[in-house]
């Protein structure tokens, strides 16, 4: 179970760490004005480039080739149906943090999603107008004043702080892939969700590892500006 547990945590939560992607232009004009907690920049520098190196030479082109071969349709079903997978890692973490609006709102997309999404593979509740409320262990605590600590870079994951970290396992076990068994399958399955996702984004994934300058601090102020958005 141990080794399971970190195995799979590292692949769902790549998902979480990339979907911060499509808001990044919304913080550029932040950055100057935001000062990280950064002591171990030396190290996550060099993670970065790891990180980017594995996703240029092993993830994307499996990934190029999955889009190629994978009907667009299919994909986005794929994609909706794990996005409601997630409910109650939403739904909990909202209601923790006595967002009780939201947590309704994201019951609403539950509900539409499974009965009228069919089981999720459509997205109901975006044609009804119901919007969505992200939200993790890591919000919880930032939203009752517990801070991010130092920002940290991890392996394959890559960026996140001590507080989002260490949230990790509690995130993990609010997730319903948790609970599959036997080990392989709950594995594959997750690392096929994060595929699926990914395969949305590489184009701009692309753009950003390859075309930005000052790669790391991008990154690194964009997550963090991003978490405290996410917490508010």
């Amino acid at each position: 179970m141990h080794l399971k547990l970190k195995a799979i945590i590292l692949l769902f939560f790549l998902i979480a760490n990339f979907t911060f992607a499509n808001e990044i232009n919304d913080f550029e004009d932040e950055f100057s004005q935001y000062k990280v907690n950064d002591p171990l920049s030396g190290y996550n520098k060099v993670m970065t480039r790891f990180n980017v190196f594995l996703y240029d030479y092993a993830l994307r082109p499996t990934l190029v080739a999955y889009k190629k071969i994978t009907p667009e349709a299919f994909r986005i079903g794929v994609k909706n149906f794990f996005d409601n997978l997630a409910f109650p890692l939403r739904f909990i973490n909202n209601t923790l943090q006595f967002k009780f609006e939201h947590a309704g709102e994201e019951s609403k997309r539950f509900i539409a999603n499974t009965i009228l999404g069919f089981g999720g593979i459509m997205n109901a509740a975006d044609a009804l107008h119901l919007k969505k409320y992200p939200a993790d262990f890591g919000s919880t605590l930032a939203h009752w004043g517990i801070g991010s600590g130092f920002h940290l870079v991890l392996p394959i994951l890559g960026p996140s702080n001590l507080r989002d970290s260490l949230s990790l396992p509690v995130d993990w076990f609010l997730y319903p892939s948790a609970y599959i068994n036997p080990d392989w399958a709950s594995f594959a399955i997750s690392a096929y969700a994060y595929g699926n996702e990914i395969s949305f984004r590489i184009d701009e994934i692309d753009e950003i590892y390859h075309n930005t300058p000052n790669l790391y601090p991008f990154l690194r102020d964009a997550y963090e500006q991003r978490r405290i958005e996410i917490s508010k």
